[in-house]
Parts: structure tokens; sequence; C-alpha cells
């Protein structure tokens, strides 16, 4: 199965951030560059979603999930 890959600027349109947060995404290991300078469009998926309940529901959300162990900090 082949994985769909995301350039840096469209990992940043995904996540509604910008290109030098991606980067340091990847300096923070809280996303990994697969080819090059793209990364796993399913691994930027799962980071939107959480980013997308925080900026929702804010710290509870961010409480709850850890609470679940559903996020590594």
């Amino acid at each position: 199965m082949l994985r769909q890959l995301l350039s840096i600027s469209q990992t940043a349109e995904r996540l509604r951030v910008r290109p030098d947060y991606v980067r340091a995404l990847v300096a923070k290991k809280r996303l990994t560059f697969i080819h090059g300078e793209q990364l796993d469009a399913a691994e930027v998926e799962q980071l939107a979603k959480l980013m997308d309940k925080l900026r929702k529901n804010g710290i509870a959300t961010l409480v709850e999930i850890s609470a679940q162990g559903d996020i590594n900090l």
C-alpha cells in the first residue's frame, strides 16, 4: 500500500499553521519527514484532528485526551 505524502505547504494548510511551524513540529518529533521534506498524510490528518479539537474545546480536550492516553506530549 502506498503512502500519500504531503509537502510542507500542504501540511501547513491542513493544520492551519505557517510552514515554519510545520518545521518546528518536525524538529520536536511531532511529525516525521518521510521522503525529503514530505510528510505522511495519515500522520498529518491525525494531528489535524487533535488540533481542531483543541481549537474548538481548548484545554478540556487536552486533559481528556491525556487521561485516555491517546496523546504523546
